[in-house]
């Protein structure tokens, strides 16, 4: 059998198997996917749990800054910094002016 005979062979039979063939080629790609969809779930997973993990942390930080908040914000607080730092004193009835508009 000569080499030319040989590839006519080959090609024949790759003609009669096309369906084969790129059904085979079909089920290697789709493997593929199914591999490269499974790293990225777990990558996705992965991020999500650091993502809820950073959440909590901030939602914490947060709860402590509100905290910190109304703590110097107290009228208690801010009036007895205005008297002790600034001298301030509360204003008796002589001392009260009215604005009004015209």
């Amino acid at each position: 059998m000569t080499q030319i005979q040989l590839v006519k062979l080959i090609g024949q039979e790759v003609r009669q198997r096309k369906l084969v063939i790129v059904l085979l080629l079909a089920c290697i790609l789709s493997a593929l996917a199914v591999v490269q969809m499974s790293h990225l779930n777990r990558q996705l997973t992965i991020q999500q749990e650091l993502n809820y993990s950073q959440r909590d942390q901030l939602d914490t930080e947060w709860r402590n800054l509100l905290l910190e908040q109304r703590a110097l914000a107290e009228h208690s607080r801010v009036e007895e910094i205005a008297r002790r730092q600034l001298n301030m004193q509360r204003p008796t009835g002589k001392h009260d002016v009215t604005v009004t508009l015209p």
